[in-house]
């Protein structure tokens, strides 16, 4: 059976878990206007961001990227990342487990 629920129905903020199964990590972010989430990294894992509202200014590494709604960014969770709202956002982070490509 699928596990079904509604992203505003996850008040925890900035950061709400998805799911209590946590493979992979999906996350809702929601921002306030000219909030920055702090350089980090994660680097067990490939990262999606799809901006659901909002507007936001993605860093990874030495670029940024101007992010609409509707728009998926998908990165390597080894660079650095920090997103900067210019108005107040939401958006939906999966945090999927590298795999070893080599086997």
């Amino acid at each position: 059976m699928p596990e079904v629920t509604s992203l505003e129905r996850l008040d925890d903020a900035p950061h709400a878990e998805v799911f209590d199964d946590q493979t992979p990590r999906t996350v809702r972010l929601e921002l306030t206007e000219d909030q920055r989430v702090p350089e980090h990294r994660h680097s067990e894992s490939n990262v999606v961001l799809y901006l659901l509202e909002g507007a936001v200014e993605l860093t990874l590494g030495d670029e940024v990227y101007d992010l609409e709604p509707g728009d998926v960014a998908r990165f390597d969770g080894d660079h650095d990342i920090s997103p900067y709202a210019r108005e107040a956002s939401t958006a939906l982070l999966v945090f999927a487990p590298k795999t070893d490509d080599s086997s």
